[in-house]
């Protein structure tokens, strides 16, 4: 049954995942699929804790800030071929317990490199979040079938009017959906060191501090 609703989330999006949707790919009535599930969350959940259990925990590396560099860039490439997902995560509504040992060793690398709880919370969360972003924008859940038109825009730049991003953009060749973004690695990198060395706390502790 989980199979099935994957299959189903995978071909044709998280809103058709339907009761209905699955007992049809299963070939079966919706009425049986109760039998197993209480309801569509309890499915989504049961798919979301298989795709968790993919998620990279034990990588390789003599230092905390080599090993949470590796670990991040590999749940990057992960998830990157699952962008759905994320769109789920982001309500705040579900959470695979599959995922919790990854945040344990990224929050243990944390604190191996020095850092207090309650900034290697804040810490993890910051890093967290520019990995998030970058597969958010880069890596949607449908790829483009034709020019869209962000594309368009960009292409269209006056540069004139916008002489920095008619510029840059020239100069940065459009990546293909589903690669990484070269400065993922570096902009990771850069963070990690400095919110480690102290140069700075934690991009998202609030002004009463991290929880």
């Amino acid at each position: 049954m989980v199979a099935a609703g994957r299959r189903v989330i995978e071909r044709d999006g998280i809103d058709a995942l339907t009761m209905r949707a699955v007992a049809a790919e299963l070939g079966t009535a919706a009425a049986s699929l109760y039998r197993h599930v209480a309801d569509r969350d309890t499915l989504l959940l049961a798919v979301l804790e298989e795709i968790a259990a993919g998620l990279p925990v034990d990588v390789p590396g003599a230092e905390p800030a080599a090993r949470l560099l590796r670990r991040l860039l590999g749940a990057h490439d992960y998830m990157a071929g699952h962008a759905w997902v994320l769109h789920v995560l982001i309500r705040g509504e579900l959470v695979a317990e599959n995922a919790l040992p990854f945040n344990d060793a990224c929050l243990a690398d944390l604190l191996a490199a020095g850092l207090p709880p309650a900034r290697a919370a804040s810490a993890f969360r910051s890093c967290w979040q520019l990995v998030l972003g970058e597969l958010l924008s880069e890596h949607p859940v449908s790829p483009p079938r034709r020019p869209n038109q962000r594309a368009a825009a960009f292409a269209a730049a006056d540069p004139q009017a916008l002489p920095a991003l008619t510029r840059v953009h020239a100069e940065v060749p459009d990546r293909g959906p589903g690669t990484r973004c070269a400065d993922l690695q570096a902009a990771l990198t850069a963070l990690i060191t400095a919110l480690i060395t102290g140069l700075i706390t934690g991009l998202t502790a609030d002004s009463k501090g991290a929880r």
